[in-house]
């Protein structure tokens, strides 16, 4: 290898180095957090105690702070909002931990205790929030700084002068859809205080033979309808099926009924539109001929 070639990789090295940014060479910042949520129900003036962890599944050394903010939702999809609300209950007072602060070493999970004390003057009903395990050390990606955090749920229902009510806003799913098959069903929760919801959702063949079946629990906050999209990720781009599902809450079986679902895909659909359109033109033609055939036979006959 001659004098020139070295030069030329050793340029090429060099420019790769600086204009790959830092941070693909940089530790990968990857929290976790075990449990994920908890619900407890207390009495006012109570105290409740547990723990979770705090797991580092990245690579490198980092520190994290513990801290507990409020939680609720916005919207149908739920989208978690983490500032109080301004003239109610700041529930992250109620919150105490065995540390502030930590450092976790690549694998490492660190434990941390929870203390929560329910004031006596507090009303009876559902309040949440949410423990975060946050980085203290941001990372950057593409010039933006991002600080990894995880958090664990808490529900926690006070007392037992509550209201618990719910019912199925509704359950759609369109007749004519493009391929993933997907459903929804709305849980309306105007109780007082959360319920959790465990459904099973259901989509079989025309003949009765059972192609996807989904069961899962979510968390309903009172006050709110949440939305569960139910998609048949893999479904196939056409197709003949049925769809339904149940829901329970509050002890009590919800059927969302039966619906029929054709699935076509767009590529699908534009062939059974051209052979349509080719079936019309034909019958047109065939119907035009058969027209002009009988009149000339007609025309002949009286000859």
């Amino acid at each position: 290898m001659n004098g020139h070639v070295k030069a030329k990789i050793i340029i090429i090295l060099f420019g790769i180095f600086f204009l790959v940014p830092q941070h693909a060479f940089a530790d990968s910042q990857t929290l976790a957090v075990s449990p994920t949520n908890v619900q407890l129900k207390l009495d006012r003036g109570k105290v409740s105690q547990g723990s979770f962890n705090i797991i580092n599944q990245g690579t490198g050394t980092y520190s994290f702070n513990v801290y507990a903010t409020p939680y609720s939702v916005k919207g149908e999809d739920y989208t978690p909002d983490y500032v109080p609300i301004a003239g109610a209950t700041n529930i992250s007072n109620w919150f105490k931990f065995s540390l502030k602060n930590s450092t976790a070493s690549e694998g490492q999970s660190i434990e941390v205790d929870y203390t929560v004390t329910v004031p006596s003057d507090v009303l009876d009903g559902g309040y949440y929030a949410v423990a975060f395990g946050e980085t203290n050390n941001p990372k950057a990606a593409l010039g933006v700084t991002i600080n990894e955090r995880v958090g664990m749920l808490f529900f926690i229902q006070v007392g037992d002068n509550v209201v618990k009510k719910g019912s199925i806003a509704s359950f759609t799913s369109k007749f004519l859809q493009y391929p993933p098959l997907t459903s929804t069903i709305r849980v309306m929760n105007n109780g007082s205080t959360y319920f959790q919801a465990n459904y099973q959702y259901t989509v079989k063949d025309i003949f009765g033979g059972t192609k996807l079946s989904l069961t899962a629990q979510r968390v309903i906050l009172p006050q709110t309808i949440r939305k569960l999209d139910l998609p048949w990720k893999n479904s196939p781009s056409i197709g003949l099926f049925k769809v339904s599902g149940n829901v329970n809450f509050l002890g009590q079986d919800h059927f969302t009924g039966t619906k029929y679902v054709l699935v076509m895909s767009r590529p699908i659909r534009i062939i059974s539109i051209i052979v349509t359109a080719v079936l019309v033109i034909l019958f047109i033609v065939t119907t035009f001929i058969s027209k002009k055939n009988k009149r000339r036979n007609k025309y002949s006959k009286r000859k």
